[in-house]
């Protein structure tokens, strides 16, 4: 998966698009973007803050129970105590964009095979 230049933010929202996802009409925060996928139950919201890629929340449907929540980057001269830590590299990834993207896609998480 890794690519020679890492996910942007416009290529990681162009992508979302191309799986489903639209941007949220109702924004989590006024320092991120939240787009969304289905409706009721089966609503996926993913949250990006803005000049942050490093971190997103995932609030999922059924399909998304083991993979929500808040992930960062992890850095080991700043542990957290909060959150899911994920180091990009460990699952093949550039940044924590394209961890998100393959989330969302189901390349990772506990249906991936």
């Amino acid at each position: 998966m890794f690519q020679k230049n890492p996910m942007s933010r416009r290529s990681f929202f162009a992508q979302m698009r191309k799986i489903g996802f639209n941007k949220s009409r109702l924004q989590l925060t006024r320092v991120g973007t939240t787009y969304e996928k289905g409706s009721g139950q089966s609503r996926v919201t993913v949250t990006v803050p803005k000049n942050h890629e490093s971190t997103f929340h995932i609030l999922g449907g059924k399909e998304y129970d083991g993979v929500t929540g808040i992930f960062h980057e992890h850095v080991p001269e700043k542990p957290v105590s909060w959150g899911t830590s994920v180091i990009p590299e460990d699952v093949l990834c550039n940044n924590m964009l394209e961890v998100c993207y393959r989330i969302c896609t189901g390349e990772l998480g506990p249906s991936a095979e």
